[in-house]
């Protein structure tokens, strides 16, 4: 599992959280985010890939209780600009074994 360091969340006028990561060289594949209501959320990019989103912001967190998926931006150090965008739905968990004990 990877783990995210500098990813960024915007909230939009309605509600949507939008995650800012770093550029990947695949494209993403089926994504989705399993969350189970605290302060961590694992984001499956692909099958090989995983993405840890390590401690949210708690201004987030009841949006993400109450969302059903939220949207990334790949963000391209090389030309400064959004390289993908795509929404990912949010599987809700009651325990999130991988990030138990963070």
């Amino acid at each position: 599992m990877e783990h995210e360091d500098n990813y960024k969340v915007i909230i939009t006028h309605e509600g949507v959280l939008v995650f800012l990561i770093k550029e990947r060289t695949q494209a993403p594949e089926k994504p989705f985010v399993l969350y189970d209501g605290g302060n961590h959320a694992t984001f499956y990019r692909r099958a090989d890939e995983t993405v840890l989103f390590d401690y949210l912001n708690p201004e987030i967190i009841p949006i993400m209780q109450q969302s059903d998926h939220i949207v990334i931006f790949e963000f391209s150090d090389q030309t400064q600009d959004v390289s993908r965008d795509y929404a990912a739905p949010i599987r809700h968990i009651k325990k999130n074994s991988f990030t138990d004990g963070l």
